[in-house]
This record gives structure tokens, sequence and C-alpha cells, in this order.
């Protein structure tokens, strides 16, 4: 058995990044079934007192590594930076979501593959930071609306808008002949914004 010892001077923060990056790399190989909590201390150099003293238990842990995982601190940043301009700021967030979906893609697919299998049950389904993201996108719809910018229902646009995204980079590994993302990307917002019978 591997001993494994705290690093010297780390902060709690940084001892829980670690612990959360560590979960990452091994449920994005095995699984929520084949994530241990003893290989996640390992792999993070803590012992599982310490990973248990921040998480509480696996469950608790596999939850927390999705929420930090899905980038709630960078797209909130990238919300403070927008200009106002819908299509240029819908670019900005498009590039943004799948450049952050791209990283997190073998997660998606492993939680994809136990969600059609019925096993996310082991875990708490429903993410606060997806629920955020898209409260957030729904806000800023919700803006252009009342300007006059935008017509329609926030909340559907912010769903339309990430699930679009989001099967852009799902299927984008299909899609051998694509222009890639430098035209992709502002098609879609443009067809977003105008619809295909525009």
């Amino acid at each position: 058995m591997m001993q494994t010892i705290a690093r010297p001077g780390s902060s709690a923060q940084e001892t829980r990044r670690r612990i959360l990056s560590a979960a990452k790399e091994i449920y994005e190989t095995k699984g929520t079934r084949g994530t241990t909590t003893r290989e996640v201390a390992e792999r993070a150099g803590v012992n599982e007192a310490t990973l248990f003293r921040h998480f509480g238990n696996k469950n608790a842990l596999l939850l927390a590594m999705r929420e930090y995982m899905c980038g709630l601190e960078e797209f909130n940043i990238v919300m403070d930076s927008l200009s106002g301009n819908i299509a240029d700021d819908l670019l900005v967030l498009a590039r943004a979501m799948v450049q952050r979906m791209r990283d997190q893609r073998k997660m998606m697919c492993v939680n994809l593959a136990e969600s059609a299998l019925g096993e996310i049950e082991l875990v708490q389904p429903e993410w606060r930071g997806p629920r955020q993201i898209r409260a957030r996108a729904a806000q800023y719809f919700a803006d252009h609306i009342a300007r006059g910018t935008l017509r329609g229902d926030p909340e559907q646009h912010a769903r339309a808008f990430m699930s679009i995204l989001f099967a852009y980079v799902v299927a984008e590994k299909l899609w051998h002949d694509s222009p890639g993302e430098t035209q992709d990307l502002p098609y879609l917002v443009h067809l977003f914004l105008n619809g295909a019978q525009s």
C-alpha cells in the first residue's frame, strides 16, 4: 500500500483542488463504481481521512467534482466581460462554453453513459453549477428582452442556446468534414438569433 503524505505548506483550498482533480482523472476512466476514495486520496497525495474531512463521503466527493469541473467561476468572469452587443456576446459565450465542454468531454461521456445505464443515481443527478450557468444565461437573455433586442422566454433561450452548444461538442467528433469552430460557432449563433428561414 502506498503511503501518502500531505504536501507541506498546502492550503485547504489547494488540497481540495488536488482531490477534485484526482477524482476527475479516475472517474473519467473508471466511472462511479470504479472510483474509490482510497485511489483518489493516493493520487491527490493526501490520506483518506483528509479526503473525508473535505467531502464526507464518495457521493459528496463526486458531486463536488462535477460542480467544480462545470466552470461556474470562469463562466461568471466571461459573463461579466460581455459588451452588450448580443451577437458578439453570444459568440464569446459560445467559444467559452464549447472550450469548457471539450475540456470536460470524457467526464460528460461517462455521465451520459452512466445515466443511460441507470447508474447515475449513486450520486445526485441535479447539479447546482449547470443550473446556475443556465440561470445566469437566462438573466442575460431577460435583459435583452427588456431592452427590446430579443423576444421570447429567457429560460427557453438559455436552454436552447446551451443545448445547441452541447450537441455541437458531443457531435463534433463525428463531423470529419466540418470547417471547424471559426465557421461553425458564428453560424450557430446566427442560427440561434435569426432562425433558419431568415
